[in-house]
């Protein structure tokens, strides 16, 4: 009944989108929170395979960069975007606070889990977010079970992942080391010279390429790539969910509508698995993503609301690895090649 009560809520939201768009040459406009410009191809490819009518803008670039943006146009009250899809948590709530979201419950709403969505509507989640310690599937002498493990005189000169000091849900892994382990944890990492760069998107791909052995916070491997993922016995990762809205100066408000209650959907949250952020999905055996005892899928939010411990560890991973370095990931040519395939940086 819910999933027959989704769908025809749908077709309803798609004809409205229809009349509201059709002729008009525009287009539903989102900005999303990433650091590679294919991070939303899936999305995009599935939305439009369902809604060919709608004409869709998928705009990716860094959430501190997105954010900004935002403020700026809500407060000149012309707004680009009708949706905005972004790692930084705290936005929503200060948005709410400012009365400038336009709240939606769509059918599949009341699924979505319960401590990633606002109760009245302002905003909710798209999807799961995990970062996983991964190792070269050659060169090395053991595989790694913990991101302590990473730390040894193996990956000397080895190692590339992000710098934490560019983003903030890496920063989050940092921190809850130290907390785990301690500032050594830091200082020896940095002992070990690791290849520093901008974004998550790349350093999970280069390794077991070009040399390199391990990187402490990167997407899920698949099957075909140089290296393995994994899941840490002890040691913390992070997950959390990535929230979203539409606005009170939205433009195509009937579109944002359809989009919200798509994503929310029985359908598209089946296709997430285990990075679903509904409560009803079927996972064919697989454990969610935020079960695993050494992850917190809400503690990135606290972290997040933070923003003097924020600037205070960013301070004490410049005196570890240095300054960040380097144009955004989403304008970097070698970057973008990478994530389309191009084996070589």
């Amino acid at each position: 009944m819910a999933v027959e009560m989704e769908n025809k809520e749908l077709e309803e939201l798609y004809q409205l989108a229809i009349d509201e768009l059709e002729g008009s040459g525009e287009s539903l406009i989102i900005w999303a929170g990433g650091d590679a410009v294919n991070q939303q191809d899936a999305l995009a490819k599935a939305f439009l395979k369902k809604f060919p009518r709608i004409r869709l803008d998928i705009y990716v670039e860094l959430s501190k960069i997105h954010d900004v943006r935002i403020y700026k146009e809500l407060l000149n009250g012309d707004l680009t975007p009708d949706i905005t899809m972004l790692q930084t948590s705290n936005d929503f709530e200060d948005w709410k606070k400012m009365e400038v979201l336009e709240p939606f419950r769509p059918v599949g709403f009341s699924q979505v889990r319960n401590e990633f969505k606002d109760d009245e509507g302002y905003f909710s989640a798209f999807k799961m977010f995990a970062f996983l310690p991964q190792y070269a599937k050659l060169g090395i002498d053991q595989p790694p079970k913990n991101l302590e493990d990473l730390l040894t005189e193996q990956y000397q000169g080895k190692l590339i992942s992000t710098y934490p000091h560019d983003d903030d849900a890496v920063l989050y892994v940092y921190d809850q080391m130290i907390k785990q382990r301690g500032e050594r944890f830091i200082s020896d990492l940095a002992r070990l010279k690791p290849y520093l760069l901008r974004g998550t998107a790349v350093p999970p791909l280069l390794v077991g390429r070009n040399g390199f052995l391990g990187c402490l916070t990167g997407y899920e491997t698949l099957p075909e790539q140089p290296s393995i993922s994994y899941i840490p016995e002890e040691d913390f990762f992070i997950s959390w969910a990535q929230r979203m809205a539409m606005f009170k100066q939205t433009k195509h408000k009937a579109a944002a509508k359809l989009f919200l209650a798509f994503i929310q959907s029985k359908e598209f949250q089946q296709s997430l698995g285990k990075y679903t952020v509904r409560k009803d999905i079927d996972l064919g055996g697989e454990t969610w993503i935020g079960n695993h005892p050494n992850t917190n899928p809400v503690g990135f939010y606290a972290f997040m609301r933070d923003r003097k411990h924020i600037n205070d560890l960013r301070k004490l991973m410049e005196s570890h690895f240095g300054p960040v370095k380097g144009i955004s990931p989403v304008k970097n040519h070698k970057m973008i090649k990478m994530t389309y395939g191009w084996p070589y940086f």
